[in-house]
């Protein structure tokens, strides 16, 4: 008695079976035994995460890079002071203000020295707020006393006045176009804040719903690894423990060969069927002999009829067109290769009889009694392992609940952090604080307005001094002239020092709370593990939080840190490796499935359970069985040829389609029976056409005929042949397979089960193997890889960070700036006013030689506001000059006239031509008038 093992486990593998009609001298080598298949339910397909953690800084990515390196440089890399850390900071607060003033007194110095830049910042804003307004009084009050470019030094130009008016011109104007740079930025970033801020609750919303999606994507992934496929895995287990005897004792029949008796069980089972098929055969070949006869009379027949009857009217042109189409001899006819095709077959009435002895010596069931033999092995393995199927099953189901329970501690810390609670409080955001950013909003808008106020006024200032001509001596001379220019950098220099207070006095409030808020908050979110804060505030606040959510999950036996928790995620490693959750289920321990289950102690008993009888007395075919298939295989039905049949054309019957000749025939008849000496001929067509129709029907008779003796013969060739050319061949080759069966199994058949069975378990144990691999590969590598929870994250940082506080500290940047560069637009205005409002050129060098008397004090006090008091036109914004002492004429160029004689004619056009000629003696008024450039009247 031998003792063999079957296995308790199954999972993915085929088996590889040979032809069983393939002969092997040599027992082949062991295969695959299994042959089901595990079909897994893959992973549940990730979610539609809709998190964007890109920014798109739309045109301002320079101002915010110098606006960050601008804070950089003025800040240092800590928050904190060494000294101080967020414990202290919050106690003080928490206890009230005079804990608080009490906590400044003993650490303003420590917090003074850590942010001295940035202080040092605000206070220079402050200063400028301060001193820009003192400083735009005492221009004001310097203007009114006529100083400060209030009035020209003269009213005609220098010799060096153009060249200096065109370079100070163009100098402003760089300032200027670096000021509307400014101005623009203002506008934009201002609206960049509004608008970020009133997106950043929906983007909130959107990134706890992606971390949602992401918890929740990850539960089920566990699910399906520990729970489905575990249960898809059991149930084939199951399906192997109860067909255990049937697979071995197939592969056993495969690796003997012994599986020849089963086919020659087939074979002679069917024996039945094969007698049916050739008396369908018999029975279709005698009436397609009998058809074929009677279509060839008919045919015949027909022909003799037309030819005879078309005679009558061979003169006639439609006869003749129709005899010219066909040739009644030739084309009513079959087909050549169809009547040479013999459809009797004698033959088949002997191969009936030799199968109808056989099945009555019952050839069937001696076949059976050697296949029922063979089926006793099966039957033994089954009883053998009957009583450990129950315990193999039982253990296995242990194990499928204690992953279930596993999956629930997991699940369980997946859902610790319970966002829902969060996700509700996110649109009060919106409620407490987008009233004021409003009001923000629009005193950034007045701010940036100002700021375009007085640069719009620069421009025009510098558009009329660089474009208007010069100021005219009288009132209806053009406006927009170099004087307006000067006006309206006046008034640009006014504006400045106007709002230079409330300008830089907000611009210093938006600097101190951006540079904290950006120090402070964003690139601690940006950076946490290399901020001070955060590290203070993960030690004291997040890391007992986090662990109070997690305790349960993780048993107490982990430890966790923001800190550690957003790096580690930051590197897109999974949710297991994250949160440690091997303390709550090491997952590798599913290796050790043999010893922590029991399962392995089974599968190793089962060796001792199998009990298979003694085979040396088995036989498959015995001698008379043997003969009675040798005589089945001398039967004509291997040398009858039944392939001739499958060849036929059921299309090619006749040599021409009958149904399209009767037509052809029936119009002749028709277009014949038009002339009244051929109606006997369209009497005999129409007869004829009847006739015909009747053959066709024989035809038709015939196809369908001919196709059920294919489909009879297609059936007997299976049933008979078994994919060798002939019954014969298939016969003599399954008897020797079931004769060298017999003897292996006798020989080495208790060695060959042996072999299966340890074949058997190793592939079991094998199976259960891929299953632990595709669990851990799949929780380790594939499931809650942490890509979508690092993108919300860094969304939201972006939504904060870079699109509300990057253009908030933007905006300060270019308000200040704009007024930066507007303290040398001051300073260049006042010199381009005086300038602009001179209104002669440059008379050139004889009257810039002319000797004129000096007297500081005089001209300082005649100096001024001066209007002319009469009622006359005022011509010139100087005075003439008196005649020269011991001259009795005036001089050519002399303002002093006679105003009456000029108040009814045109006003004169001045000219500072001194190129004229200034002794002619004065002709009558003409309508310009010669002006002599000015000289120095010292008065009485």
């Amino acid at each position: 008695m031998h003792f063999y093992t079957i296995p308790s486990f199954l999972l993915l593998l085929h088996t590889a079976t040979s032809d069983p009609l393939t002969t092997t001298p040599q027992l082949p080598s062991l295969n695959g035994v299994l042959d089901h298949v595990v079909v897994y339910q893959p992973l549940p397909a990730a979610p539609e995460y809709k998190s964007d953690d890109s920014f798109n800084a739309r045109g301002m990515e320079h101002v915010y890079l110098l606006t960050n390196t601008f804070l950089d440089l003025i800040q240092r890399d800590d928050v904190l002071p060494k000294g101080i850390n967020t414990s202290m900071i919050i106690n003080a607060v928490g206890e009230g203000p005079a804990s608080t003033l009490q906590f400044m007194e003993a650490h303003w110095q420590d917090l003074l020295l850590q942010y001295i830049g940035v202080l040092t910042t605000g206070v220079f804003g402050l200063l400028l707020a301060i001193i820009l307004p003192l400083i735009g009084l005492f221009f004001c009050c310097c203007r009114c006393a006529g100083k400060c470019g209030a009035y020209p030094d003269s009213h005609y130009d220098k010799r060096s006045d153009a060249c200096k008016r065109f370079f100070t011109g163009v100098l402003l104007s760089v300032f200027v176009i670096a000021a509307m740079f400014g101005s623009v930025c203002a506008f934009v970033t201002n609206h960049y804040t509004f608008t970020g801020w009133t997106d950043l609750t929906r983007k909130m919303d959107i990134s706890l719903d992606d971390t949602g999606h992401y918890f929740q994507h990850t539960g089920d992934s566990v699910h399906v690894l520990l729970v489905t496929n575990f249960a898809e895995l059991e149930e084939v287990v199951n399906d192997i423990l109860d067909e255990s005897g049937p697979t071995l004792k197939k592969q056993l029949a495969n690796i003997t060969e012994a599986v020849a008796i089963e086919t020659l069980n087939d074979l002679v089972s069917g024996l039945s069927k094969v007698k049916r098929n050739l008396r369908d055969i018999s029975d279709d070949t005698n009436e397609l002999e009998a058809k074929v006869a009677q279509l060839q009379d008919g045919l015949s027949r027909s022909q003799r009829s037309l030819t005879s009857a078309l005679e009558g009217c061979t003169s006639n042109q439609v006869c003749e067109k129709f005899l010219s189409q066909y040739n009644l001899d030739k084309d009513l006819a079959m087909a050549d290769d169809f009547l040479k095709i013999k459809f009797k077959m004698p033959a088949i009435t002997g191969v009936l009889s030799d199968i109808s002895d056989l099945i009555e010596n019952d050839i069937e069931g001696k076949v059976l009694v050697g296949k029922a033999k063979f089926d006793l092995i099966e039957k033994q393995i089954e009883q053998s392992i009957e009583d450990i199927k129950p315990k193999v099953k039982t253990e296995l189901r242990e194990m499928g609940k204690q992953l279930e329970a596993q999956n629930g501690k997991i699940k369980a810390a997946l859902q610790g952090l319970d966002l829902a609670v969060i996700q509700k409080d996110i649109p009060k955001l919106d409620t407490h604080t987008l009233k004021y950013v409003e009001y923000r909003y629009y005193v950034g808008l007045v701010m940036a307005s100002a700021i375009l106020l007085v640069l719009f006024c620069f421009i025009l200032g510098l558009f009329y001094g660089m474009c208007g001509k010069r100021p005219g001596g009288l009132y209806g001379d053009d406006c927009c002239n170099t004087g307006t220019g000067a006006s309206f950098l006046v008034s640009g220099i006014y504006f400045t020092f106007l709002f230079s207070f409330l300008l830089l006095l907000l611009t210093t409030a938006h600097f101190l709370l951006g540079a904290g808020v950006e120090k402070a908050v964003c690139q601690t979110l940006l950076a946490p593990h290399q901020s001070d804060i955060f590290q203070q505030i993960d030690q004291h606040y997040f890391q007992p939080t986090l662990n109070e959510v997690l305790n349960d999950a993780s048993n107490g036996n982990n430890r966790y840190s923001a800190t550690k928790l957003i790096s580690d995620c930051h590197t897109n490693d999974t949710i297991y490796n994250i949160l440690k959750l091997e303390s709550v289920y090491n997952i590798t321990e599913l290796t050790n499935w043999r010893s922590h289950y029991g399962i392995g102690e089974y599968i190793e008993n089962l060796k001792n359970k199998l009990q298979i009888g003694e085979l040396s007395g088995i036989t498959l075919l015995t001698p008379e069985t043997t003969h009675d298939l040798e005589e089945l295989a001398r039967s004509e039905i291997s040398d009858m040829d039944f392939s001739k049949f499958s060849d036929i054309l059921e299309d090619e019957i006749t040599k021409i389609d009958l149904r399209s000749f009767i037509r052809h025939l029936r119009t002749l008849r028709e277009q014949v029976s038009r002339y009244p000496s051929l109606k006997f001929v369209a009497t005999k067509l129409d007869n004829e056409a009847l006739y015909l129709e009747n053959m066709n029907k024989v035809v038709e008779t015939v196809k369908l005929t001919l196709r059920h003796l294919k489909q009879s013969v297609t059936q007997l060739e299976k049933n008979i042949k078994f994919n060798k050319s002939s019954m014969r061949e298939a016969i003599h080759t399954l008897i020797g397979q079931a004769n060298r069966a017999t003897s292996v199994i006798r020989s080495k058949g208790p060695q060959l089960i042996g072999d299966l069975t340890g074949r058997y378990v190793s592939e079991t144990v094998g199976l259960i193997d891929e299953y632990v691999d595709r669990v851990l590969t799949s929780i380790e590598r594939e499931v809650g890889y942490c890509a979508p929870l690092s993108t919300s994250y860094n969304a939201t940082v972006v939504a904060f960070c870079h699109e509300i506080v990057d253009p908030f500290n933007g905006f300060w940047a270019s308000i200040g700036w704009c007024f930066l560069l507007f303290l040398p637009c001051i300073c260049l205005s006042v010199s381009l006013i005086s300038l602009y409002r001179k209104s002669e050129g440059y008379p050139g060098p004889l009257v810039e030689t002319e000797t004129q008397p000096l007297d500081k004090k005089r001209r300082d006090r005649a100096r001024g506001h001066r209007r002319t008091p009469s009622g006359f036109p005022e011509v010139t914004h100087s005075r003439a000059l008196p005649p020269v002492p011991g001259e009795v004429e005036e001089r050519a160029h002399s303002r002093y006239r006679d105003t009456s004689a000029t108040r009814h004619i045109e006003p004169p056009r001045y000219t500072s031509n001194p190129s004229l000629n200034q002794r002619s003696p004065p002709s009558a008024p003409s309508g310009e008038y010669e002006r002599p450039p000015p000289y120095y009247y010292p008065g009485p």
